[in-house]
């Protein structure tokens, strides 16, 4: 199965970033990240009878999670997820 997912920087300040994040740019959910807490929640699920939100969530807040620890807090404006 290939895996490809968009993720897009909607906003972002001193307390938090939010992704939209899907399979493509017409269906996505919302995703946040708050830098004091260090929590990962969804604010907008994917709605969708052919993608199932919960698999692209979990991939999005890997990813958001990485950029927060390994590319220490440097949230980029755009990047995909492909396997």
């Amino acid at each position: 199965m290939v895996v490809f997912i968009i993720m897009t920087k909607e906003y972002e300040n001193e307390q938090k970033v939010v992704y939209k994040y899907g399979p493509d740019e017409k269906i996505s959910g919302t995703i946040e990240y708050n830098k004091d807490s260090g929590m990962i929640s969804q604010q907008e699920p994917i709605v969708s009878e052919f993608y199932p939100d919960e698999f692209f969530f979990k991939r999005a807040g890997r990813r958001l999670a990485r950029m927060a620890i390994k590319d220490n807090g440097n949230f980029v404006e755009r990047t995909t997820i492909e396997s």
